[in-house]
This record gives C-alpha cells, sequence and structure tokens, in this order.
C-alpha cells in the first residue's frame, strides 16, 4: 500500500494541489502557515475521514467557497480514495460524501483503506488532555486496523446513546427500570469486545522496546458488567446517563514510575506522545502485515539527537511524509535519501 498521488481542490489553503509521491520519504519544508501541516491533514483525513486540528469540517474548506475535494491515488492494490465535503447551507444535498474506486461507502467501510498514524505538536493534549480525548487518539489508530473493532465501537455507541435515553425517560417517570434490559446486554456485549481489543493493544505495546524512553501505558478500564450495571442504576437514572464501561476507558503513559501527565516537563511529554504513536504504528503493522504511512509534523525541533537518529531509523521502514519549518535539525544522511519539497503560501515550489 503507497499513496502515489494528492489531488486537492478548496482545502485549507490550497485552491488546487496535485502531488506525486515516490518510494523516499518527503519533506515538507517552510515557514509557518503556509501549508506544510495541510497536506498532512489531508491525507489523514483520506485514512480516517477525520482531522484532529478542527471542530467542525468547514474550516477545512478554503475561504469563499462552499465545497472541498481530497482524492488519494494508491498502489498495491490500485485504488481511489474521495472525501467531498459541503459546506453547511441548507441547500446542500449531503454534507459529507467518501468514495472508493468510484462508489459511496459508508465512513465505516471507508476507514482502512489507507491506514496512516498522524503526529501534530498539539498531539501533546493525549498526555494533558480529556479522557475522551486519549480515547479518541486510541480509537483512531485501532478502528483503521480492525473491521470487528470498528463495528463493535460503532454499536456499542448506539445501545450507549439508546440505554442513555431509557435512563432519561425513567427520571422523567415516562419509563420503567426493566426497559433497560435490552440496550444493558448489547452495551454489555460489544463493551467486551472492545475491552478486549484494546486489552490486546495495551499488551502488545508494552511489550515493546521503545527507542525514546522506558515509556509503559497503563490501561484503566471502567469494567462493565450486569450486576455493576445494576449497582448504578438509581445513580445513573439520576444523571440520565451510563456510568461505568468503555466510553469512560482511560490510559497513563508512565516514565520511571511518574505519571507524566502531573510529573512530566512539556518535553518528556512531547516524547511520551511520539512514543504512544509510533508504538501505534508498530501494532498497526503487526495485524495488517504491513507498515501504514506515518506523517510527522515538527516532530525533530525538540528532540535530542540521540532521539532524532532513532526517529530517522523508524521513517526509513515506510512511507513518511514530515512537515518541517527548518532542515538544520535532520540528519544529513536522512536529507540526501529524501524528497524536500518547498512550500510557500499554498504552492509546491521545489
Amino acid at each position: 500500500m503507497f499513496l502515489k498521488r494528492l489531488t486537492l481542490t478548496n482545502f485549507r489553503n490550497y485552491s488546487s494541489l496535485n502531488l506525486e509521491f515516490d518510494h523516499r520519504p518527503t519533506i515538507l519544508v517552510g515557514n509557518n502557515a503556509v501549508g506544510k501541516s495541510n497536506i498532512l491533514e489531508a491525507i489523514y483525513l483520506l485514512s480516517t475521514t477525520k482531522s484532529l486540528r478542527v471542530t467542525t469540517e468547514d474550516e477545512l474548506i478554503k475561504d469563499q467557497e462552499d465545497f472541498l475535494r481530497v482524492e488519494g491515488f494508491l498502489d498495491g492494490p490500485e485504488t481511489e480514495l474521495l472525501v467531498l465535503v459541503n459546506r453547511s447551507l441548507e441547500e446542500v444535498s449531503f454534507r459529507k460524501k467518501v468514495l472508493v474506486n468510484g462508489l459511496s461507502k459508508r465512513v465505516v467501510d471507508f476507514i482502512g483503506n489507507l491506514p496512516a498514524i498522524i503526529f501534530y505538536p498539539s498531539d501533546i493534549n493525549l498526555i494533558t488532555g480529556s479522557p475522551s480525548l486519549r480515547r479518541w487518539h486510541l480509537d483512531l489508530g485501532l478502528a483503521q486496523i480492525d473491521q470487528d473493532y470498528k463495528k463493535s465501537l460503532t454499536l456499542y455507541e448506539q445501545f450507549l446513546t439508546a440505554r442513555n435515553r431509557v435512563l432519561k425517560r425513567i427520571r422523567e417517570g415516562k419509563g420503567k427500570v426493566d426497559e433497560l434490559d435490552y440496550w444493558t446486554e448489547g452495551l454489555i456485549k460489544y463493551g467486551e469486545k472492545i475491552r478486549v481489543k484494546r486489552e490486546e493493544f495495551f499488551q502488545y505495546i508494552n511489550s515493546l522496546e521503545s527507542p525514546l524512553g522506558e515509556f509503559k501505558f497503563e490501561y484503566k478500564m471502567s469494567p462493565i458488567s450486569m450486576e455493576k450495571l445494576t449497582e448504578t442504576n438509581g445513580r445513573e437514572v439520576a444523571a440520565a446517563a451510563t456510568l461505568i464501561g468503555p466510553h469512560r476507558d482511560d490510559f497513563g503513559i508512565f516514565l520511571d514510575k511518574r505519571n507524566i501527565a502531573h510529573f512530566g516537563s512539556r518535553g518528556e511529554q512531547r516524547t511520551a506522545t511520539l512514543a504512544f504513536k509510533l508504538a501505534q504504528l508498530e501494532y498497526m503493522t503487526k495485524l495488517l502485515g504491513k507498515r501504514p504511512v506515518l506523517l510527522l509534523d515538527d516532530v525533530f525541533s525538540e528532540l535530542d539527537a540521540l532521539h532524532r537518529a532513532h526517529v530517522v531509523e523508524i521513517v526509513g521502514q515506510q512511507q513518511t511524509v514530515i512537515a518541517t519549518v527548518e532542515l538544520e535539525n535532520i540528519p544529513r544522511s536522512f536529507l540526501d535519501s529524501s524528497r524536500i519539497l518547498r512550500v510557500e503560501d499554498g504552492q509546491i515550489t521545489s
């Protein structure tokens, strides 16, 4: 699997872009806010249909335009991926559409055609942010490589939404407790599938030797069972919300038994975030039997020389696209084996 070409229309600051890739690592170099990170974001959109950098997809559409189009052409096997997004206007017939080889697909069936891992400097929120952010990073990786996990996650969310709706009706005196049974059983069934998959992931990445440090990843599950849900029924009715289950799971990252979220420097938190992303990369490789695309934004600036060398060693193992402001922090031997493109104001100039 290899991304041969990326075509953008009205995406961020690009009116039009056609970018070819070869098998060398690609380095996008340029000043801040010229569009380097937008290229990484577009590739990740083709991978997951999501962006980690926006709260609404309207932000992805170029100013003064009503739609965007992101198209990717893959090799091995040959595949055309297309994401279309319309601005949220009353007259549009669809908000977002995803297609594979010209055929419209559900998002759940589109994800996984172009497995990818992305690292942004802002991903430090994986350490410092809320449990929901950590689950999001976790789920975006697992959903790309495991069809059963992806389906279980979707069905779990559906049962959770329905169960919370019943809890609200009970609180309002419009429903009975036994109405919860069907939704509770579904929640337990798919919640168990999610738990098993997450446990397998954390067991595997904790068995890896991280070149960035002896980081350990602690899975903090919120166990779910009929007994536990029955025990919490009273509080759940009062809150009109399901209080336990995979939607309340979390994980922590530790270095020398220190929780990096509370006792780590910003540099350690950034390195820990990168270590987690690279561990995800190895797990995805294990399940897929091939290496995902690696997308790195400003990864070298805060790493010491030893860690930079380790990252370069990993970068050379799969298709990699790197965005950077300067080349000085990148080892010369790696630069000599890479394709370097200069980005200026939404244009590739070299």
